[in-house]
């Protein structure tokens, strides 16, 4: 299993809830229900999420997952860790052992490296990214948030707030919708007629440390930034880490918004964010009938969630 104590609580909580049931060197399994036949159609779903981001980011909240099993009550739902050497070859053997069954498995991928997204498209097997996908001729169908909406209405809530000075903080490794995000910030500043040197970006490895540092150079920079755009938790975590240790007069001076900002079930929000139209759990009612229509043969449409800002956590 993963030993990050954050991926261990997630799984931990959906076990107390009786929704998976965990296998050592396996991942996790969606608990047996008492539903009624299982489907013809789908025998397993695997639920593809690769550690490196596990173990900063978790996998979302375990709602998605609920929906799922709402959706397809009796197909066994399997969380599997990619490893971080060739996991194009762990999923190879996922999709043979699969291959010799009567039902088809279903395949969702997480934050999935482009060798795996390879991988699945050649086996024709049904897939849906939970995700923005890479370019290029093996496209998946996905779902995901209007991540240039996320850029744009992120940029548009700190330029109202009077900022002018601009900070973007995200993974070292980018993926395909960090792509959007970011080229949606630098249209809204340009829009507002700020200089090209308004925003700053740093590309930051999964260590809270080298967050703060960074943040702290940044601050001490010649033109600090005042508004912090955070892919992550850790990152905004940073933010507010070093924004304590500064004067009451210039903490006031800095606001944070968070690009992903899961919540359990009844939380309140810590940073502003742009909050999906569709909560944990209608996602993955999504992800299960888009598997299902692929396991028909037939096409399916990409699903992209509308979001609005939430800035209940505005200080």
């Amino acid at each position: 299993g993963v030993g990050n104590g954050l991926a261990n609580r997630a799984l931990q909580l959906l076990e107390r809830r009786h929704t998976i049931t965990r296998q050592q060197r396996r991942g996790a399994f969606i608990s047996e229900t008492p539903a009624s036949e299982p489907s013809a159609l789908l025998r397993r779903i695997h639920f593809l999420v690769h550690q490196n981001y596990l173990a900063t980011e978790g996998i979302g909240n375990d709602h998605e997952l609920l929906g799922i099993q709402a959706e397809l009550p009796g197909v066994e739902v399997q969380i599997s860790f990619l490893p971080r050497e060739d996991p194009e070859t762990f999923v190879g053997g996922l999709i043979d052992q699969s291959l010799v069954a009567k039902a088809k498995d279903g395949f969702i991928l997480v934050r999935a490296p482009v060798e795996v997204h390879k991988c699945v498209f050649d086996a024709g097997v049904p897939a849906v990214v939970f995700g923005d996908v890479y370019p290029g001729p093996f496209r998946l169908p996905r779902i995901d948030r209007n991540m240039n909406d996320v850029g744009t209405l992120s940029a548009e809530y700190l330029l109202e707030r009077g900022h002018k000075r601009f900070a973007f903080l995200s993974r070292q490794q980018c993926l395909p919708g960090d792509n959007a995000t970011i080229e949606a910030i630098h249209r809204t500043l340009g829009a507002a007629e700020l200089r090209v040197d308004a925003l700053v970006e740093r590309f930051l490895p999964a260590d809270s440390q080298v967050a703060e540092a960074a943040v702290d150079a940044l601050l001490q920079g010649d033109a600090p930034p005042t508004a912090f755009i955070c892919r992550n938790r850790r990152l905004a975590d940073a933010v507010t880490a070093v924004r304590s240790r500064l004067s009451a007069r210039k903490a006031k001076k800095i606001d944070v918004v968070l690009c992903d900002h899961y919540l359990a079930s009844g939380d309140e929000p810590a940073y502003v964010y742009p909050r999906p139209a569709c909560d944990g759990e209608e996602v993955g009612r999504y992800l299960a009938q888009m598997l299902l229509e692929l396991a028909r043969n037939r096409q399916v449409a990409d699903v992209v969630i509308p979001v609005h800002i939430d800035a209940r956590a505005a200080r």
